[in-house]
This record gives structure tokens, sequence and C-alpha cells, in this order.
């Protein structure tokens, strides 16, 4: 079962840290003791033999090559490996954890479309539920050891009360290599029609809002199904688990520290501890993406498909057949009184842990001024734009015109250089006052510019 710690962190203080490692089921102690112990044995295995049963001459060898694999474990990207690799996986979680299916929505569907009590109706409402669970029941048989384990046969539904002897035949006699979950969702959907023939659901669109749902729960079966059939590619966890693990295996080697003469007795040297923590970080890390790569099989923190199967018969049961058609007594509320307001209790109210939503810039002041707040429309302001804009450009092109006027008065023949210049000359001077680009040749007469 899922390990539940969201109390011991509904608060941030200095013992939320704590309280979370008092927990041994599902932590990472639990995950990678047996592994650091091994690791452990091994490391100083090879430290007493290097130490002990070698002369200074091969423990100095021994040194030069262990600092050289140290320097090279770099080349190791754990982090990387691990944080892509992780994020994968949860993703992957998150998925199925999704299409977890719950019968409440479809058996208050059931139960509020197809109406009466009478024994007909409610042995088939009965069924439809009873159907709609065992073809989960047949999927996570199938997907989950935990619901294998207690389900190992089908005699085993029919004990526990999921189905009966003629079903059983009637699924027997269906010859297909293919799975057969769909077989206890079409008998539920076959009742829903024939409720609808018999007049126990009123109108055809509540037969189709009754089928939408039994149709909703079968596909996060199927779902659920896709995420067993094919899992992330192989070649990729091994990748992940291999570097990890080979990683630490150099570390036995390149972690050691070998003792020369005449050194003074360190016990940080003698024993690694920042290669124990590193160990617990990066096989923590990875222990948890192996949990997660299945949620659906017997870990601590995996999903609990057996209880989902309980609720849901059980729940679904209540639903169709004992609240069927339920209600208490009407009473006028205490909210329509004009000066009821909100309660809670006082020890709430005297610490002030009553809190409430407002938008972020609700209590900003905005100072405007009378002519600033002034409200116009759009198409006012844009208009006079549009104005002021035409009516510059046709000054600049007004004084373009009047200096221009020389040029039109000049006749043609042989004109001497101070003549043929002073166009050009007005022409710049009013280029350079209006910011406004001209061609000369298009504007100059052509007799001049000959």
């Amino acid at each position: 079962m899922t390990v539940s710690y969201a109390y011991a962190v509904s608060s941030v203080n200095s013992s939320t840290f704590l309280k979370l490692f008092r927990k041994w089921k599902g932590s990472i102690l639990k995950a990678v003791w047996k592994e650091l112990l091994i690791w452990l044995i091994l490391y100083s295995f090879v430290g007493f033999v290097v130490n002990c049963f070698l002369d200074t001459v091969i423990r100095e060898h021994c040194r030069a090559e262990f600092e050289a694999i140290d320097g090279k474990l770099a080349y190791f990207d754990l982090k990387f490996m691990l944080g892509f690799f992780v994020s994968a996986v949860v993703d992957r979680w998150k998925n199925i954890l999704q299409n977890i299916a719950f019968i409440e929505t479809t058996a208050l569907s059931i139960s509020t479309l197809i109406r009466g009590k009478d024994d007909n109706v409610r042995l088939a409402r009965r069924s439809i539920i009873r159907y709609i669970v065992l073809s989960q029941i047949l999927v996570f048989r199938d997907i989950s050891m935990r619901v294998r384990r207690r389900f190992p046969t089908m005699q085993s539904l029919i004990d526990s009360g999921f189905l009966f002897e003629n079903e059983r035949k009637e699924i027997d006699e269906v010859d297909t290599q293919y799975n057969k979950y769909w077989m206890p969702i079409n008998w539920a959907n076959s009742i829903v029609f024939r409720m609808q023939e018999q007049k126990y659901i009123d109108v055809p669109v509540s037969t189709n809002n009754v089928l939408n749902n039994i149709r909703d729960f079968r596909n996060t079966l199927d779902n659920l199904c896709k995420f067993d059939w094919v899992p992330l590619p192989i070649a990729y966890p091994q990748v992940v688990f291999l570097a990890v693990r080979v990683y630490f295996l150099i570390c036995i080697f390149s972690r050691q520290h070998v003792i020369m003469e005449q050194q003074p007795y360190l016990i940080h040297r003698h024993f690694p501890f920042m290669t124990v923590l590193q160990f617990v970080f990066y096989v923590g890390w990875m222990k948890v993406a192996e949990a997660l790569l299945n949620p659906l099989g017997e870990d601590d923190d995996d999903f609990e498909g057996n209880w989902v199967i309980d609720k849901n018969i059980t729940t679904g049961m209540q639903i169709v057949d004992g609240s069927h058609n339920a209600c208490p007594d009407l009473h006028v509320d205490k909210f329509s009184e004009p000066k009821f307001g909100p309660m809670y209790p006082l020890i709430n109210v005297s610490t002030g842990q009553i809190g409430f939503c407002q938008g972020s810039v609700a209590d900003v002041v905005i100072c405007e001024s009378p002519t600033s707040s002034k409200m116009v429309t759009i198409d006012s302001v844009s208009m006079s734009s549009k104005d002021q804009k035409s009516s510059s450009m046709r000054r600049r092109f007004s004084k373009i015109s009047q200096r221009l006027s020389l040029s039109r008065t000049i006749s043609g023949g042989p004109k001497s250089p101070e003549i043929l210049a002073t166009p050009t000359k007005n022409l710049e001077q009013v280029t350079e006052e209006d910011n406004v680009k001209i061609d000369i040749e298009d504007q100059v007469p052509k007799n001049i510019q000959k």
C-alpha cells in the first residue's frame, strides 16, 4: 500500500525533516541499506588486502593508479542520466495513477437514470456494477501481482462472488486467442439496453449517458493494459542501472586510502564518508525509478489494486441498491437568514488561522487626474491621430511644391552652372529640413538634366 506522509508535512517547521525519516516503510534507508552494506564489505576487503599484504613500492603504484581512475570518474554523468530517466518514469507513473478507475461516477449515473425498486430492476443495477468490477478484476489479474495472488484462477472469482458458473461457461465458450476483458462490459451494456426496452429508462438520452460512463470506465482499463504491454524501452533502464552500479564498483578501488609509512591515522581517510553519502543519494535516486517503473507491483509504494476492487464493489452496490432513490427530509437552511455568516471554531478565530483569497493588485489605488480619467471611444482617438498625420504630410508636400516652383519657370536652352545647381540645392535643403526622401531625377525637369 502506498505510504502516506501528507499529515507529517502539513506544515513547514524544523521537525518536518525528522518526521519523514521516522517512517521506515518505503524510505530511502530501507531501499539502499542492503546494497550499501555489500559495498562497504567489498571496500573494506580491498583496503585490507592493499594495506596489509602489499609492500611499499606496490602500494605506491596502487595509489597512483587509484588517483588516476578517480580523476576519470567524471566521465559518468550520473546526474544527467538519472534526471532524465526519473522524469520519464514519474510521468508514466502519473498517467497510470490517473487511469485507476473508481466506480462512483458510473454507479451514480446508473442509480439516477435506471429507475425502479422492483426485484427485476434492482437485480439489473446490481449486475451492471458486478460486471464492471469483474472486468476490472480480469484486467488487474494480468497486470498486478497482488491481485493475481488473490485471484489465481477463475474458480477463485466464483468463490468470491464476482462470477457465476454459467457466466464462466460463456467466457470459456468464446473461442479466441486474445483476452476477454470486454465480455463483462458487453453484458452490462446489454442489460442497459434491456432496461430501456422495459421502460425503466425514460429517454434514449439517459441510456446514452449510462453507456458513456461505462465506456469511460472501460477506457481506463484499456489504458492500463497499454502501459503494461508497452513499457519504456528496456535499453533505457539497463543503461541507467548499469551506469550507477559500475560507477560505485569502480569507487571501491578509486576511493581507497593507501597507507604509506609515517602517516598519521585519520578516520575520514579510512572510512569513505563522502562516498557513502554519494552512494545513498545516487542509489536512492535510482531505487525511486526502479519502484516507479511498475506501480502495480509489490513494493511498499505500489498501488493497492485489491483495495480498489473492494472499494468499487462495495460502494457501487450501496449506490445502486442500498441508497437508490434515497433523499432525507428537506428543511430550510440557515444560509437563507441574512445575518447568518461563515462559522469557524473559536480557537481558529482567536489565533488568526482564517485566510482569504484576493487579487494581487486589488488594494492598489491609481491616482488619476480628471482629464486622464475621462473615458472616450477608441474610434475617436484613432481618427484624431489619422487626421493629424494627414495634415502634417500635406504641409510637408506644400513646402516642397513651393520651393520647386522655380524649376517650372526655367525654359530650355543652355544654362549657366549657377542656374543648373539652384534646383538641386533647393531640393537638398527641403529634404534636410523635412526629413523626406525625394528622387531628384523625378522632380527636376528634363531640360535641366540635359
